[in-house]
């Protein structure tokens, strides 16, 4: 078999999620496959969904199972195992269709266990290797919004942001970044210190900060972990952003690809709750602290969804989830309970 590359033909962010996970002695490989996924607080969707093709690539590779029922149960229990570490994350869910779809089609037509795993682990590499493509030809679609000269604002850590950005800059566009920390992981903090290095100013400051600032900001670009129908999902703090911006009269743009949309009824909970003990370790009597990553967005806050596609309305939004195919084996997975009951 041929093997994803396992660095990106770039210095990007996967370069940094490998070297923090060694350097914090966080497993690839552990009690559970995905264990450096689900706890990565950091990370964006668009590299945390390639670095899961890898693991899952690596997986069927090391399968050693002698009948094609036996590997569908093992990829299957995989898949599963992904889709609770990092169900927030759409692009997590679509990586999971794509893989489980190759997979049933290989099963269903009888062939060979060893062809069944070639099948799937080509699968796991084109969409390891089609991540760093998608990025770059949605950076090219969003790089016209970047204002000459002007600033623009963000908050915590996306690829696809930075792919804009970049082609913005390549194309010969100056421009400065206005970001946030991103508490509690500070992710921001290492996402806007990354810029300087494309020849992009960057001014960061503190979380409450930002929504008063943006009036000073010619364009809002932020990611998302997941595109709904009526609306999308990102970090805490994306909310007042773009409820300021439109007092202020700054467009808002959504950069995401299209593995990321999602119909609201699949994606995970955007108000989960993670560990207290990030914003503060011992709480006194009285106090309960609720540490919420994520928030959803009403896509009405938007101008649109910059993708490798080029720009969709908020109205297409809806059309575009219900085009998308999903294996019947994801629903499985999504809605357990649904499928035991169904007649």
């Amino acid at each position: 078999m041929t093997r994803p590359r396992t660095t990106p033909c770039r210095k990007t962010e996967a370069h940094l999620v490998c070297g923090r996970a060694e350097r914090a002695g966080a497993p690839t490989k552990g009690i559970t496959l995905f264990e450096s996924i689900a706890n990565d607080s950091t990370s964006s969707a668009s590299v945390l969904t390639r670095l899961a093709a890898r693991e899952l690539a690596e997986m069927v590779e090391e399968s050693r199972a002698k009948e094609a029922g036996v590997f569908w149960d093992e990829l299957h229990t995989a898949c599963r195992e992904l889709v609770s570490a990092k169900r927030e994350m759409a692009s997590i869910i679509s990586l999971v269709s794509q893989v489980l779809g190759a997979a049933e089609r290989s099963v269903l037509s009888g062939v060979s266990p060893d062809t069944a795993r070639r099948i799937v682990y080509a699968e796991c590499s084109k969409i390891w290797d089609m991540g760093e493509t998608l990025l770059e030809e949605l950076g090219l679609e969003g790089a016209g919004l970047v204002p000459a000269g002007g600033t623009v604002a963000t908050v915590s850590t996306s690829e696809s942001v930075r792919a804009v950005l970049a082609a913005a800059v390549r194309d010969g566009t100056e421009c400065r970044v206005l970001i946030s920390e991103s508490r509690p992981s500070n992710e921001g903090v290492e996402f806007g210190t990354s810029f300087p290095a494309w020849g992009i100013p960057v001014t960061l400051v503190v979380d409450a900060a930002l929504p008063k600032m943006v009036e000073r900001c010619q364009l809002v670009l932020v990611g998302a972990d997941a595109v709904s129908e009526n609306d999308f999902v990102n970090k805490t703090g994306t909310y007042a952003l773009a409820l300021a911006a439109r007092e202020a009269g700054v467009p808002v743009y959504v950069t995401a690809t299209t593995d990321k949309f999602i119909a609201e009824g699949a994606r995970g909970r955007p108000d989960r709750v993670w560990d207290p003990g990030e914003v503060l370790p011992s709480p006194p009597p009285g106090v309960t602290v609720e540490n919420r990553y994520f928030e959803s967005v009403p896509l009405s806050l938007t101008e649109g969804i910059v993708t490798e596609g080029g720009i969709v309305d908020a109205d297409e939004v809806a059309a575009k989830i219900l085009a998308k195919p999903i294996t019947p084996a994801l629903v499985e997975i999504l809605f357990p309970r649904a499928v035991e009951t169904s007649p």
